[in-house]
């Protein structure tokens, strides 16, 4: 198979015939799937005549990620691989600034992303509620207290449309419990000692991705908010990776919370997964929903 470097641009016809070349039977209109989705950018208009075109072409290297998606899931044990399996990689060759994925290749993939944002079997979602119960419960919460919590965060998950304000105050009974029903226990929280996260807070950073979900399913977020994002995440990404078994070391029994993800596609997701905070910060998200402008943040303000 050519390399990025040394191949030619094609037709859709011509990455029909490349499939069919690597034992795949395509058709033309699974090509465009792949380009609105994001798979693919769209290919390049010619002119060549006074009153008519040839056929657009993909540029070499989009001929070569044609191919290399199409090995891809020739590897996949799912008799059909979902759009939003192929994605994140997209993503984060972008992100990376691979030269490859084109902006508005990467903006289409992105709603194609947000779009299965909360999509698990019931018993993952109930995993990662418990999961979640499991990081920020106080030992003395009660028990109903926990069925409650986990309740609302599969729901929300299930639904994509979560309860805020009983989430966030069911949150604060798990982690700051009442005793005697007067005083509050003092609160568990996560992360680097000089830098705790609080259930709150954490709540917030959800509301946040939430809203992100929702805007990148629009494509509300301006073209130039995407890019400025892109590069402030990239910045910061290095970084934390460069520090990573630094934080990890210091944030005791935190330290799962600093720790890579076994396996590549595992840490292409958490990568991906982390540039929505990103695009919150710069986008506005964030600063309109920590001033109570979207959602229900009464929960904070509870005696």
């Amino acid at each position: 198979m050519a390399g990025f470097n040394d191949a030619v641009a094609g037709t859709a016809d011509d990455l029909v015939a490349d499939a069919h070349d690597m034992g795949v039977r395509l058709r033309p209109r699974t090509i465009k799937d792949w380009v609105e989705n994001g798979l693919l950018a769209p290919p390049l208009f010619r002119k060549t005549t006074q009153r008519g075109s040839e056929a657009r072409l993909f540029p070499p290297e989009q001929r070569v990620l044609f191919q290399k998606i199409v090995e891809a899931k020739q590897r996949s044990p799912l008799p059909k691989v979902p759009h939003h399996t192929v994605v994140p990689v997209i993503i984060h060759m972008w992100l990376e600034d691979s030269g490859v994925v084109t902006d508005e290749q990467a903006r289409r993939a992105l709603r194609t992303y947000a779009r299965s944002a909360g999509v698990a079997t019931a018993a993952g979602r109930r995993t990662t509620a418990r999961a979640v119960i499991a990081q920020f419960a106080h030992p003395d919460a009660p028990r109903n207290t926990r069925r409650l919590v986990e309740h609302l965060l599969i729901d929300a998950e299930r639904t994509r449309s979560p309860k805020w304000s009983l989430l966030g105050a069911a949150m604060k009974d798990l982690a700051v419990p009442r005793r005697d029903g007067a005083r509050w226990l003092d609160e568990r929280t996560l992360g680097l000692p000089e830098m705790p996260m609080t259930f709150d807070y954490a709540v917030l950073l959800w509301m946040v991705k939430a809203e992100v979900t929702r805007d990148l399913q629009a494509e509300s977020i301006q073209p130039k908010s995407l890019l400025a994002a892109r590069g402030e995440f990239r910045q910061g990404w290095a970084e934390y990776q460069r520090d990573r078994s630094a934080l990890m070391a210091r944030a005791g029994a935190s330290a799962a919370l600093f720790a890579r993800p076994e396996g590549a596609e595992a840490q292409v997701r958490e990568h991906v997964d982390a540039f929505a905070s990103t695009i919150g910060r710069v986008a506005g998200q964030t600063d309109m929903i920590m001033n109570g402008a979207r959602g229900d943040l009464s929960w904070r303000s509870r005696a």
